[in-house]
């Protein structure tokens, strides 16, 4: 869009092409992005559309930038009168302002990516120029800064620098190289204030004085870290809750209740939250500086940790909790951790449930379907069968009592032998290779479900007519699941055709490796291993005959899939492969 107001024309002589004094065209009025200029009614006057003009405006985060860099207020302001100068409609619609944003983020810049989602979008824009006070404004980043420049070039935006006024543009070979050094300029900037200020940092924590930032349970006098009493209080109440054995969603819970504000000024305490306070050496004490860094990756910050800079001092006078009683929190914090079940990475895979006891949560009566509970005798624990015990042995017969000991023992070595591999492997390879090879020419099952349509099509014409009503609608209803069955067949091949078996057996063997390790690791991870892996309750009943147990029931592996990475496959195999039985299916426990 090239700017212009108003051209006089009269019609005649000159202004139709006849040439200027000496000869030359004279110049033609620019024109409108439609194509054709707009005349005003009777006026005799060409009216060019005026440009329409934005601007971007950020604030600076670093200290040392022009003082326009330093108010986002003021930037958009000078940008207004900018365009009012050149001749420019303003439009407060293309305002975008990031406030406190580095140069350098441009993943979690909201008002910079929504211009470029304006300017990108499929559908046309108004925009025709950019306003902003100098490149920096941009970013700070070089590769990411002139990829904007671009992006909007490309987009038909010029970008116009008021305290420069000039133009932005990489249209030239010269523009490319001056816009590549003055971006480079402002990235080496940025890392050297970046620079700068972490040596700052990092000589105040060596002679042993503040550094700065916030930590709650503390105020800051005179740059200096002193103890909040109201907030001190907070923290001893959270660390005591923790040694009485109280779970992080629970001492959230009751903070909330009681009105206390997380640090945030949140009305909820979150669990992260939480581990940040009973994790923080500070509150007995100790100082500890240089943990962790932010740096810039992938256009945005990430934070790394710098163990070999760390920096660490005691000081008592910021002691809150005692260092007995920080230790014993972490005591407890370290047995919560063993007590879930992670992936190698540290992601959660199972939550631990609260239950004194392991099996009755799996196991129920093979006799009458019921329960299982504890029962004490003589200081030994037995399962019983809870309907018995409730309604009487006249309407239950299983007075049998299972030994809880003996009972783990036999089920753990079950799983064992389901989780070793073996038998897992070979009845998913066996179903994968069924699967393909049923699909592997698709044609036939594709001919006989087009033969079942045109059947179901036609039956269904006969039942309107009235014939055989019944014989017609079970007719319907048998080529129905077949067609059903058919299709998920179809859809099953799909998914495993490219399934390298090998690969899967490799994959497969190491998750179910860690299902077994967690299976042996204590009883809240082999809880929960189990309750990935058994869909319903195992049934556990009397044999009169050998005095001893049989336990029955499904095992069910779609949960390894899911982990190896073939969920997608899961909900396709579930027609042929619903559940795969495994150890233990029929096994006999007998107590010797």
């Amino acid at each position: 869009m090239v700017l212009g107001s108003e051209v006089p024309t009269d019609g005649q002589g000159e202004s139709q092409g006849q040439g200027g004094p000496e000869g030359r065209p004279e110049p033609q009025p620019p024109q409108t992005p439609g194509g054709s200029p707009e005349h005003g009614e009777g006026s005799g006057r060409e009216v060019v559309e005026v440009i329409a003009a934005g601007c971007y405006a950020r604030k600076s985060t670093e200290q040392n930038v022009a003082d326009d860099a330093k108010s986002v207020t003021r930037q958009v302001e000078r940008a207004r009168e900018f365009a009012a100068k050149k001749g420019w409609r303003f439009d407060d619609e293309h305002v975008y302002v990031d406030d406190a944003v580095s140069g350098a983020e441009f993943k979690n810049r909201p008002a910079f990516n929504r211009l470029m989602d304006v300017v990108k979008g499929p559908g046309p824009h108004k925009l025709g120029v950019l306003i902003i006070s100098e490149l920096s404004r941009l970013g700070r980043d070089t590769i990411r800064t002139l990829s904007a420049i671009q992006a909007l070039g490309d987009a038909d935006v010029k970008i116009w620098t008021y305290l420069e006024d000039r133009e932005i543009a990489l249209d030239t070979e010269m523009g490319e190289v001056e816009q590549f050094m003055k971006s480079w300029a402002g990235s080496s900037e940025r890392r050297k204030g970046s620079q700068r200020a972490r040596d700052k940092s990092r000589m105040l924590a060596e002679q042993g004085r503040f550094t700065g930032g916030r930590v709650f349970g503390y105020s800051t006098i005179d740059k200096q870290r002193v103890v909040n009493p109201a907030e001190a209080a907070i923290i001893k109440r959270i660390y005591q809750r923790r040694l009485d054995g109280a779970g992080y969603f629970k001492i959230g819970g009751e903070l909330q209740a009681s009105g206390i504000k997380s640090p945030r000024g949140s009305k909820t305490w979150s669990s992260a939250t939480l581990g940040d306070v009973l994790t923080n050496p500070l509150y007995k004490g100790t100082v500890v500086y240089g943990r962790t860094r932010q740096t810039k990756k992938r256009g945005t910050t990430v934070i790394e940790r710098t163990p070999d800079q760390v920096i660490q001092r005691e000081d008592p006078l910021l002691q809150i909790i005692t260092p007995q009683m920080w230790t014993d929190v972490q005591k407890v914090n370290q047995a919560s951790r063993a007590a879930t079940w992670r992936s190698k990475d540290g992601r959660l895979k199972s939550r631990p449930t609260e239950s004194k006891h392991l099996l009755p949560a799996f196991l129920s009566c093979g006799v009458c379907g019921g329960s299982l509970h504890v029962r004490y005798d003589r200081g030994k624990q037995f399962l019983f069968c809870t309907r018995r015990h409730l309604g009487g042995k006249e309407t239950f017969s299983n007075a049998r009592r299972l030994p809880v000991a003996f009972a783990e023992k036999a089920m753990f070595a079950s799983f064992e032998t389901a989780f070793c591999g073996s038998l897992v492997l070979e009845q998913l390879k066996l179903a994968l290779e069924a699967q393909a090879a049923a699909t592997a020419d698709p044609e036939p099952l594709r001919v006989e479900l087009r033969s079942l349509r045109s059947q179901v099509a036609n039956l269904v014409e006969s039942l309107a007519s009235g014939r055989g009503t019944a014989t017609l609608t079970a007719a319907i209803e048998e080529r129905e699941r077949r067609i059903d069955e058919i299709e998920k067949i179809l859809a099953a091949g799909v998914a495993v055709q490219d399934i390298d078996v090998e690969q899967f057996r490799t994959r497969t063997e190491a998750v179910l490796a860690d299902w077994r390790e967690h299976l042996r690791k204590n009883p809240s991870t082999a809880r929960q291993v189990l309750r990935k892996c058994l869909p319903e309750k195992l049934t556990v009943t009397p044999n009169p005959v050998t005095g001893g147990w049989t336990l029955d029931g499904w095992t069910d592996y779609r949960k390894v899939l899911e982990e190896v990475g073939l969920s997608a496959v899961t909900t396709k195999l579930a027609a042929a492969l619903p559940k795969v039985t495994g150890s233990p299916r029929r096994a006999v426990w007998s107590r010797r």
